[in-house]
Order: structure tokens, then C-alpha cells, then sequence
């Protein structure tokens, strides 16, 4: 009887820790739905919300990628700061520059930078937090150099549209291009998971039963038809939004189906075994590197977009931000485990949670608190299930 309840509570456990992501989420929207009077759930907040949020995302997309190779990226924020900042000075006082000239500008600098962390970081060996702290304040030095404590502004083109532009209506009322995206997400959706049904069934590595999958296929699809129906009534999907969404959904493929994915983990697990099993670390982090660097760039010009103006101050602490966001949606902080998905998913809880903070107008102090404490409880969660786990295999 004894074994049967311990076997029961184990199961209980696993489950909670595979769905906690979910579980705070619900817990986060259901509070403050409560506490604002449904403010938090109106549809102009949750737009809102999804662009503010979209920056550390995007961010977080490729950080929890570095996270897993057991490094870090402290630069994040400031490298952003920059970047935009170069941007903005173009955009201003070299007007004659087309908006597309600055991006591909912005991308060079960026494609350096993930090289240079690469080069220290994979080649030389030396410890990324020492080596990302270091540029960040030599990213913030250059930023405040540059602009010499003025802001410059406003940004136009593409880069206004990526922070602040939406999908077009065509001078509906509903917005038809927002539907459009929809109805291509469910059905390629409903396509990849049959797809991938159909694989695993034929190697063998699932159970001949499609409940799971329709379920699966059932819920996703509502979900994502409500949202899509909720948005089109609205302004419709910003280019934030999708840009955040297309980036998340290619490096996720990128991280579980291709060798470079594969390699990323295998170094997080074990660099030394990794090396010896033949895989180049140094090369297959410079890449991860120059990647980051890459997704941190597209961030930065989102952000710049939305504010329409670069300061000294644009970027700062956003990299803990989406480290935080990182660890929310299920990635080792030690390295060797987590998912893109879950990081984006996570760190929008984040931003869930600052959004519903400040329209409670809960006092700052008590907001970094609050912040800390969901850090803790995502990091203790953590590591109390694998010692669990370690256990486990232990009495086994």
C-alpha cells in the first residue's frame, strides 16, 4: 500500500514538473484577471503585453541555446543598447541611407560580434561570463560615446515597421491577412504532427493509437483559431509577433532535427565526451555564437521600431530578463536540457507578470521581489527534480 502511494506521488510530481510551465501561466492570468477586473485580459493589454514582451523573447530564443552549452551571455542587453543606437544615429543623420542599408549594416556588426564571443569563448576557453560581461561594458561605453547621453530618433522603414507596424487589413474591419496567417499555422500544424505520427509509427517508436495526436491537433487548433479571432478583431498580428514567432519556430527545428542542434546539446551534457566522440566544441560554439548574436541583432531592431528613439539606457537587463524567462520554461541552468519553445514561453510568463505588476501599480521594490521569487521557486523546482531523478536511478 505504502509503494502504491509513493508511486502515485512520484507520478503526481512528474506531471506538475512537466506541465509547471503551463501551471504558472494559468496561476499568473487567473490572479491578475481577478485583481485588475478582467483589465489584464482585454484584448488591447494582451497586444500590449505581446509587444513588450516580444524583445526578451526574441533574445531568449538563441539564449537558452547558450545556456544549454553551459555558457552565458551577459551582453545581451547592452549589445542590443548598441545596436540600436547605431541604427538611430544612421537613421538620422544619415537620412539618404535607406532603412534596409542600416539592417544589413546592423547584421554585419552583429555576425563580428558572435565571432569575436566565439573566439574567446570556444577557441580559447575562457569562461563566457567573464568574457560576455566584458563587452557589456564595452557595449555600453560605445553606446554612451556615440550618442553622448542624447537620444536619437525617430527611426523609419523597416525597422520602424518591425517594432511597431501590423499585418495589413486590406481596409477591412477585420484584419484578412491576420486570418490568413491562422489558417496557414493550423494547417501546417495539422500537416507537420501527422507527418511526424506517421514517422514514428513507422520506426516503430510510437504506439499505434492517434488519441494523443488528435488531441493534440484538436487543442492547438483552437487555441490558435481563438487567438487569431481575438487579434483580427483588433489591430490584427504586428510584425513583432510574427517575427518573434517565425524565429522561435526555425530554431527550434534547428535545435531538434539538424547535427548543429544535436552538437549544442551534446557539449551542454558533457563537453569533454562531446570532443571525443568527434564533434569540433570550438566550431560548433563559435557558431552558436555568432547565431545568438544574429537573433539579439533582430531583437534590438524590434525594440528600436516599437520605441521609435534609441537611449544609453535601451537594453539594460534585458539579458537577465530572458536568462529568467530561460529557466521559467525548463532550461538547466547547468546546461544539457531545455527547449526554444519553453524559453520564449517562459519568458513571456515574465512579461505576463511585470504587465499585471504594473497595472496593479505595485511598488517597483516589491516587483524586483516578486521577480526574484519565481526565479528561485523555477530553480529549485529544478534542481529538486533531478535529485529526485538521481535518486531514482540510484534504487534502481
Amino acid at each position: 500500500m505504502t509503494n502504491g502511494n509513493k508511486n502515485k506521488n512520484v507520478d503526481l510530481f512528474s506531471l506538475f514538473y512537466k506541465n509547471s510551465l503551463l501551471v504558472e501561466a494559468v496561476i499568473i492570468c487567473l490572479i491578475f484577471a481577478v485583481f485588475t477586473k478582467g483589465a489584464f485580459l482585454r484584448v488591447s493589454n494582451l497586444v500590449n503585453l505581446l509587444m513588450q514582451g516580444a524583445t526578451c523573447s526574441i533574445i531568449a530564443i538563441t539564449m537558452c541555446l547558450v545556456i544549454i552549452t553551459g555558457n552565458a551571455d551577459l551582453s545581451a542587453g547592452r549589445f542590443l543598447g548598441m545596436l540600436s543606437m547605431v541604427a538611430a544615429i544612421l537613421q538620422v543623420t544619415r537620412s539618404e541611407l535607406p532603412a534596409w542599408l542600416v539592417l544589413i549594416l546592423i547584421y554585419v556588426i552583429a555576425i563580428a560580434v558572435g565571432l569575436w564571443h566565439g573566439f574567446w569563448v570556444g577557441y580559447l576557453k575562457l569562461p563566457a561570463f567573464i568574457i560576455t560581461l566584458t563587452s557589456q561594458l564595452i557595449f555600453l561605453g560605445i553606446n554612451q560615446f556615440m550618442s553622448g547621453g542624447r537620444i536619437y530618433g525617430p527611426v523609419g522603414g523597416v525597422i520602424s515597421q518591425m517594432g511597431s507596424g501590423y499585418l495589413p487589413s486590406f481596409g477591412q474591419e477585420l484584419n484578412v491577412a491576420t486570418v490568413l496567417v491562422g489558417v496557414i499555422f493550423i494547417a501546417v500544424f495539422i500537416i507537420l504532427t501527422i507527418s511526424k505520427e506517421k514517422k514514428a509509427q513507422k520506426q516503430g517508436l510510437a504506439e499505434g493509437s492517434w488519441s494523443k495526436a488528435v488531441i493534440k491537433v484538436v487543442a492547438v487548433s483552437a487555441i490558435a483559431a481563438a487567438i487569431t479571432a481575438l487579434f483580427a478583431g483588433h489591430k490584427g498580428f504586428s510584425y513583432a509577433m510574427i517575427i518573434m514567432f517565425v524565429m522561435t519556430m526555425i530554431v527550434s527545428f534547428i535545435s531538434q532535427n539538424t547535427k548543429f542542434g544535436r552538437y549544442i546539446y551534446a557539449i551542454g551534457g558533457n563537453a569533454n565526451a562531446a570532443s571525443l566522440s568527434g564533434i569540433n566544441v570550438p566550431k560548433e560554439t563559435m557558431k552558436l555564437y555568432v547565431l545568438h548574436a544574429v537573433i539579439v541583432a533582430t531583437a534590438s531592431m524590434v525594440y528600436l521600431g516599437r520605441l521609435n528613439s534609441a537611449t544609453t539606457s535601451a537594453g539594460n537587463g534585458y539579458e537577465f530578463t530572458a536568462i529568467t524567462g530561460c529557466v521559467v520554461g525548463g532550461t538547466a541552468i547547468t546546461g544539457g536540457r531545455g527547449t526554444v519553445i519553453g524559453a520564449v514561453v517562459g519568458t513571456m510568463v515574465m512579461a505576463a507578470l511585470d504587465n499585471g505588476m504594473s497595472l496593479l501599480n505595485l511598488d517597483p521594490s516589491l516587483q524586483y521581489v516578486v521577480r526574484g521569487a519565481v526565479l528561485l521557486f523555477a530553480i529549485s523546482l529544478d534542481a529538486y527534480a533531478n535529485n529526485r531523478k538521481a535518486k531514482t536511478v540510484q534504487a534502481a
